[in-house]
C-alpha cells in the first residue's frame, strides 16, 4: 500500500505554463446570447438538383422508425417509382436503417451519397454591448435513393446497390429468416 515509491506515484497535473490563457477562458459565456437562427449552405458535392419523380422522405431523430417506413411504402403503393431519404447528422444511422428494411420488403435499386452541409448560427446578446455572434459548424448529410426498377439510376454510380436476391426478401411483417416459422412463398 505505502511501498509504492514517491517518484512511481500519480503526480497531479499542471498546465503547461506556454503563455497563453487556458481555452475553458477563451469560450465565450452563452448564457448572454440566445439562438436566433440557423443559415445553411450545402457544400457543391450535395447540392445536386433533385430529380423529376422522386418522391422525398426527411428523417429526424426524433421521429420514429416504422412512421417513416410506413410513409415510404404508402409512397411507393400510390404510383412513386422512386423516393429519397434524406438525413442530416445523427439520424444518418436511422436513415440506413430504415433503407435497409425496405429493401428487405420490396426489390429496391439504391444509391447512397454523402456530403456536408455548412451550418452558421447566429447568436443575438440578451444585453447591450454585446456583438451577435456567429458559429459555424459543419454537418455531414446522406441521400438514400430507393428506386423500384432503377430506371434514371446510374448502375456504374459508386454509391449503388443491386436489389437483394429474391430469398433475402420478405413483404410481410412476419420475417421467416429470423423466426424460422412461416411460409416461404
Amino acid at each position: 500500500k505505502n511501498d509504492v515509491p514517491p517518484t512511481a506515484r500519480k503526480a497531479k497535473r499542471t498546465p503547461k505554463a506556454s503563455g497563453k490563457p487556458p481555452r475553458h477562458r477563451l469560450s465565450l459565456n452563452m448564457d448572454k446570447y440566445r439562438l436566433v437562427g440557423e443559415k445553411k449552405n450545402d457544400s457543391a458535392a450535395g447540392s445536386e438538383e433533385e430529380e423529376e419523380g422522386a418522391s422525398e422522405v426527411r428523417i429526424t431523430q426524433q421521429g420514429k422508425p416504422r412512421n417513416y417506413i410506413s410513409y415510404a411504402l404508402g409512397l411507393f403503393d400510390q404510383g412513386a417509382n422512386q423516393i429519397e431519404l434524406k438525413a442530416m447528422g445523427r439520424a444518418i444511422n436511422k436513415a440506413v436503417t430504415i433503407a435497409e428494411i425496405l429493401k428487405r420488403k420490396m426489390p429496391l435499386h439504391q444509391i447512397t451519397s454523402l456530403s456536408s452541409s455548412e451550418i452558421i448560427d447566429v447568436f443575438e446578446p440578451l444585453e447591450e454591448g454585446l456583438d451577435v455572434v456567429e458559429s459555424k459548424r459543419y454537418v455531414s448529410c446522406m441521400v438514400i435513393t430507393l428506386s423500384k426498377d432503377g430506371s434514371s439510376m446510374d448502375f456504374n454510380d459508386i454509391g449503388y446497390q443491386p436489389p437483394l436476391p429474391p430469398d433475402e426478401i420478405h413483404p410481410g411483417d412476419l420475417n421467416v429468416a429470423r423466426t424460422g416459422e412461416g411460409s416461404t412463398t
